[in-house]
Parts: C-alpha cells; sequence; structure tokens
C-alpha cells in the first residue's frame, strides 16, 4: 500500500483493539462518547524510514460494519486500514464536497490494488 502511495520508505503501527477501548480513545481525543471504526495519528513531517502514523481499528467495529455490508470480514478489515492510512496522508472526507470525492476515489484505486495483490487472493479462498 506504501509503495502504491509513493510512500515506500515510510512505516505506519495498526492497533487493533475493540469498541470499549476505541470509544475510550475517542473520548479523550476527540470529544466523542461512540464507538468508532478508525482513529489515525499522523506525523507527515517525518524523515525517510521513519513511522508516518499510527491507525487504531476496533475489531468489534469492522466485525459490525461488515455483517451490516455483506462483505467478508478481512474486505472490511482492509478498507478500513486503506481509509486510516489516507487520513494519515492528509485526505479528509469529513470536508465533503471535492475532498470527500477525492479521499473516495484514492480508496477504491488502492482497494483494487490491494485486492490484485496475491496475498490478498491468498485470504480471499
Amino acid at each position: 500500500m506504501l509503495a502504491f502511495l509513493g510512500q515506500q520508505d515510510r512505516d505506519f503501527s495498526i492497533l487493533f483493539t475493540d469498541n470499549k477501548k476505541i470509544t475510550a480513545l475517542n473520548l479523550k481525543c476527540f470529544g466523542k462518547r461512540a464507538p468508532t471504526n478508525v482513529i489515525s495519528f499522523s506525523y507527515p513531517d517525518g524523515f525517510p524510514y521513519e513511522i508516518l502514523g499510527d491507525l487504531i481499528i476496533s475489531v468489534e467495529q469492522a466485525l459490525e460494519e461488515a455483517g451490516r455490508a455483506g462483505l467478508p470480514f478481512h474486505e472490511r478489515l482492509v478498507s478500513l486500514i486503506i481509509h486510516g492510512l489516507l487520513h494519515v496522508l492528509g485526505f479528509h472526507h469529513e470536508l465533503g464536497g471535492a475532498e470527500a470525492r477525492r479521499m473516495r476515489y484514492r480508496e477504491k484505486k488502492l482497494l483494487a490494488y490491494v485486492k490484485e495483490l496475491p496475498e490478498y487472493k491468498q485470504i480471499s479462498l
């Protein structure tokens, strides 16, 4: 994913958690008393080979969303990783309009790329 986005010399971390812990973090960081699917922290001014950002994903929320959408869990999880990574890179759908369309376009392109990788195809079996 990072190579596709031109960030092959950077890394990012992912912490998988549950709704209880992500709700506490969402409250502490953003004042929102509800679970969310992914929270992103960006460190864009770092040097090559440093961490680009951190993602925190509620596995519980991802499972619920996959079920509601009729998607395999692994596809929803990959979509959340992509979504969070794009936030780390400065994309923001919350602004609406062209910015939201731009982010959604990138999400679709990156998900299509990932789905063609042999590693992803092995998961899909």
